[in-house]
């Protein structure tokens, strides 16, 4: 049996290419097309983040001392640094007022010195990615003094006065003494540590202020010991002198002068007073006063002498 087949069909390289193209720009389309996307932000990810740029900015200069050591004086505050690293990152620092150089004086003698500022000798609070490359001016002058501690009487300070009639009769500070640290010079004028206000206006018994701050002023000088004590405000009458003129049982007569509150002293008599006469380790003879209960703890006696 006699037959034929018919084929239609162009040029095979162009039906091959149709397919090629088919392959590549239509079938799962959206993968492709996410995947180039991907392609190219890394591209450009990368690209960015290799730039490169460099900055001149000011930054705070401060000191690491050695711990027996005080810096007293530092003839510059703030340097300039110059800067290099990520362009992004370098962008970042500008408008900020934190940027801090540190110069390290731990190895540094006491006394007047001249210290370099090299990028090897100090540290920075810069980011990751940034690297310090100069540091202007390059030397400043300092000086450091001995530390010195010094254990201190603390004396209250008081403000206002007490009522009419009546007055202070002493000062108690609990703990009495404190510990400070601080540079050799200020050390050698500290003598005592006052503490903060204590206010007595108007007041007629005692008053005791509790957690009263120790004042000291100068920041270079330091509490090492509590920095809080109490203060006792003891206040009573007014006081005053009288001379009693009193005689022994032998006949010697005798001047003792007494010291306190008026309206006690105001009350007693040379009778309420006991005179003795003793004999000295010299033979000399020694008065001898005592007082009444209710004056003993209020009257001092201030001077006794045989006439």
């Amino acid at each position: 049996m006699n037959g034929s087949r018919e084929f239609v069909s162009g040029p095979p390289g162009r039906l091959f290419f149709k397919h090629v193209i088919r392959k590549i720009f239509l079938e799962d389309w959206v993968l492709k097309l996410t995947a180039l996307l991907i392609t190219f932000a890394l591209w450009y990810g990368v690209s960015v983040a290799s730039k490169k740029g460099t900055a001149s900015l000011d930054a705070q200069l401060t000191f690491r001392p050695p711990d027996d050591a005080v810096l007293m004086n530092a003839s510059r505050q703030e340097v300039r640094i110059s800067v290099s690293g990520n362009d992004r990152l370098i962008s970042d620092l500008y408008g900020r007022n934190d940027l801090r150089v540190t110069a390290d004086l731990t190895q540094s003698e006491n006394g007047e010195r001249i210290l370099q500022l090299t990028p090897q000798s100090v540290s920075t609070n810069l980011p990751a990615g940034i690297k310090l490359e100069d540091v202007q001016p390059s030397t400043i002058a300092v000086t450091l003094e001995p530390l010195v501690r010094k254990d201190l009487p603390i004396e209250a300070a008081i403000t206002g006065e007490p009522a009419s009639g009546y007055e202070v009769y002493s000062t108690t500070v609990i703990p009495a003494r404190a510990s400070v640290s601080g540079p050799e010079s200020l050390m050698e004028t500290l003598n005592s540590l006052p503490t903060s206000a204590v206010d007595i206006a108007g007041a007629k018994t005692s008053i005791t202020a509790r957690q009263v701050p120790i004042n000291i002023n100068n920041p270079r000088v330091n509490i090492v010991s509590d920095s809080v004590v109490d203060v006792t405000v003891a206040i009573g009458e007014k006081r005053i002198e009288r001379m009693f003129a009193l005689s022994s049982a032998g006949g010697k007569r005798v001047n003792a002068t007494l010291y306190g509150p008026k309206s006690v002293i105001a009350k007693l008599k040379p009778t309420d007073l006991k005179l003795d006469i003793s004999k000295g380790d010299n033979g000399a003879d020694v008065p001898e006063l005592t007082l009444p209960e209710s004056a003993r703890s209020t009257v001092e006696i201030r001077d006794i002498k045989i006439r």
